[in-house]
């Protein structure tokens, strides 16, 4: 047996060659007996050509070669190039793909764990904070890329063999998904407090669940024949979003104002500058970006009394339970949305439940008002009806 043990290593190694190919690599066991065992198993594969090129490959090459036929395609493909990095910065880019198994992919999560992001490094002002991930960030990081990696291992490349890992055990519990619904007077005191600006932002965040992203639409987006607009969703590509008639006209004043002062985008704040020293009244238009939008919104949630987390994106889910609690339609919520999967849509279904109690409790009267309600003759008559007992059969009793 060729085994050893490397001075700066905790885990033998194996190292052998067969038919003038070598063979070599890490045990991933701490006794040489293990070891032994372990190398014993690869030759008996090396003999059965299992341990050709493809079951050679490292994890490096299958992320380099996943990326090339898939991930570079997705429309998350900033997002997706990301993760890839954190994985093999995880997992170890020289690590081959058969020996990946489910302790390997539990360390690679308690790593990722471990880890924080800092926010507020970019704003001088004030004080940086230090978060920790989020459960969400950690399975998407390590489980959902090295799963989708394996996969495509295993059914288009052959790359044998894979072992089976056990994902769901891996999978770190995330929270509900999170239901939002502001209230009429939230609503009313957060308008109130934002300008003319923020106020049509949140007018639309409101009522078409967009993302703060997609408010900065180009100005060719808009239709005005639908009304409708041309939203980039991240995973849909363009979607039409029909849009309501004073919504229509508002964005195509917007758009007709910005054209005129030659600017690329319909959030704007308008000053009056009046006439001095001979010169005219002028209307200035000063355009404001993604950052002065989301502060003023924030800012105005804040002295509307309105002092939730992600207060701006809780305006999409509003506007998502909105709609199914009006229409009870998950295709239309989807559609509205922008959502690539139902299932996605499926979070907001707690918005049946009032239509649910509504109709149970209906039925509940009815049910009531029939059983109360006497039985009336087939004629019609307002009489009720007396039925006699029914027969029992049995032996026949005299009387005296």
């Amino acid at each position: 047996m060729s085994v050893h043990k490397p001075a700066k290593s905790r885990f033998w190694q194996y190292d052998f060659q067969y038919k003038g190919r070598r063979f070599h690599g890490s045990t991933n066991v701490e006794t040489r007996r293990k070891a032994e065992e372990v190398e014993r198993k690869l030759r008996h594969d090396a003999a059965l050509g299992l341990l050709d090129n493809s079951a050679n490959m490292t994890l490096d090459e299958a992320a380099g070669r996943w990326w090339l036929e898939v991930g570079q395609h997705l429309r998350t493909a900033r997002d997706v190039e990301r993760r890839l990095g954190n994985l093999l910065r995880l997992m170890g880019k020289d690590t081959r793909l058969t020996e990946i198994s489910t302790r390997h992919v539990a360390r690679a999560i308690e790593r990722r764990r471990a880890e924080t992001f800092t926010r507020g490094l970019d704003r001088p002002r004030r004080k940086a904070k230090v978060h920790a991930l989020s459960s969400a960030t950690v399975n998407a990081d390590v489980i959902g890329m090295l799963r989708r990696i394996l996969s495509r291992a295993e059914t288009v490349w052959e790359v044998k063999p894979i072992a089976k890992i056990n994902w769901k055990a891996l999978r770190l519990p995330e929270p509900p998904p999170e239901v939002r619904l502001y209230s009429p007077a939230q609503q009313e005191a957060w308008l109130a407090q934002c300008d003319p600006a923020s106020r049509f932002a949140l007018t639309l965040l409101l009522t078409y669940g967009l993302r703060l992203g997609e408010l900065f639409f180009p100005l060719d987006a808009f239709d005005a024949s639908g009304p409708r607009l041309s939203i980039n969703k991240r995973k849909r590509g363009a979607l039409l979003l029909p849009l309501r008639t004073d919504d229509g006209r508002e964005i195509a004043a917007r758009i007709e104002r910005a054209r005129a002062a030659g600017l690329e985008t319909i959030w704007f704040d308008e000053e009056i500058r009046p006439a001095m020293f001979g010169r005219p009244e002028r209307v200035i238009l000063t355009p404001r970006g993604y950052v002065c939008i989301q502060s003023r919104l924030v800012t105005a949630a804040r002295r509307a009394g309105i002092n939730l987390p992600r207060v701006i994106h809780g305006a999409r889910h509003h506007a998502g339970t909105t709609m199914l609690s009006q229409s009870g339609n998950l295709r239309m919520t989807q559609q509205l949305l922008g959502h690539a999967d139902i299932t996605s849509t499926l979070r907001y279904a707690h918005a049946l439940e009032t239509d649910l109690r509504a109709a149970l409790e209906g039925r509940a009267s009815l049910q009531e008002s029939e059983v109360s309600s006497p039985a009336l003759d087939p004629v019609g008559a307002d009489i009720p009806v007396i039925r006699a007992p029914p027969v029992r059969k049995g032996r026949k009793t005299q009387t005296a």
